[in-house]
Order: C-alpha cells, then sequence, then structure tokens
C-alpha cells in the first residue's frame, strides 16, 4: 500500500506491439513522451494484457491509454479520444480476463476496486498492422498529435511551482 501511495498519480499507457507496423502506435507515444519530458507521470508499454494493466493504473488520480484501433470506414490517423465513464457499463456475463477486450479489464478493475479515478483513452486508426517496424505516415503524425495533446493534459494537472519560501509564483495574489 505504501508502495502505491509514492507512485505519480497519472500513468500513460502505450498499448501494442512496436513490431506490428501500427499496432506499434501506443509504445511510439510513450517514446515521444519520454523524449519530451513529462515529470509527474508514469510512462508504460503494455501489450494490452488485462491484469498487467490493472496494476498499472490502480490507485491513480488519472490513467491515459493509447492503443490502435480499426475501424470501418478506415481513416488511418483519425484519433477517437473517449473518457470512460464510471461506473462503467457491465460486460456481459462469461467473457474470459485473460482474453477479453478493454471492457472486460475494466469491469474486473471495478469488481477488485482497483479502478483510477478517471481513464481517457485515445484510440488511433491503424493503416498497417502486419510484421514490421515503423508507422505508416499518417499514424506517425497521429501518435506526434496524440502525445501533445497527453502531455497538455497532464501538465495542466499539475500544481502550480513554488518558490523556494513557499510563496506563490510571481504574478498570484497572496490572499486566500
Amino acid at each position: 500500500m505504501a508502495r502505491a501511495a509514492l507512485r505519480p498519480p497519472v500513468v500513460v499507457i502505450g498499448v501494442g506491439n512496436p513490431y506490428r507496423r501500427d499496432d506499434g502506435v501506443g509504445p511510439a507515444v510513450i517514446d515521444r513522451l519520454r523524449a519530451a519530458g513529462l515529470p509527474g507521470a508514469t510512462l508504460a508499454e503494455s501489450d494490452g494484457e488485462g491484469c498487467a494493466l490493472i496494476l498499472l493504473w490502480e490507485r491513480r488520480r488519472l490513467a491515459v491509454l493509447v492503443d490502435a484501433v480499426h475501424a470501418q470506414p478506415a481513416h488511418p490517423g483519425r484519433i477517437h479520444r473517449l473518457v470512460v465513464p464510471w461506473p462503467a457499463p457491465p460486460h456481459p456475463p462469461g467473457t474470459s480476463t485473460h482474453t477479453g477486450g478493454m471492457g472486460d479489464t475494466v469491469s474486473l478493475a471495478r469488481e477488485l476496486d482497483r479502478l483510477p479515478e478517471r481513464m481517457v483513452v485515445f484510440g488511433v486508426e491503424a493503416a498497417e498492422t502486419g510484421l514490421g517496424a515503423g508507422l505508416t505516415p499518417e499514424v506517425a503524425r497521429a501518435a506526434d498529435r496524440v502525445a501533445e495533446e497527453i502531455a497538455a493534459e497532464v501538465r495542466a494537472l499539475q500544481p502550480p511551482p513554488q518558490s523556494a519560501a513557499g510563496d506563490p509564483p510571481p504574478g498570484r495574489d497572496r490572499r486566500p
């Protein structure tokens, strides 16, 4: 329990496989955020296994997930942003926790009382998910935009900086 209290309040999880072309968009976003520096957030990569995701996001103020998605008709590089509502809708009974999708994982986390306070999912429409490294140009551009949006959202959650003496930053009123 003490270990969880020391973790940053935000986790950003890039889901996917970088050796399956656009399926690697989640890890690519994490690479961009690491390069930019994002204090106050844990940056993690995952293959999407449910229990691993729950361990990453439990007891966090905000969990952000980035994953490749398929849609019909396809628009490679299109970004879908979803704020997961709490309580999340129930899932159908009898689904496996080992091979289930994100809905099953969220339902399991709810049952175990391991949900973050808030969850945002970015789905980026993929063009190619066959074997190979590297994102297609459309998905690479989307990864840049998603990384910028996540960085802005995480930075907005950060408390304002305090001076060494504990005074508010210049331009701030000292009155309550």
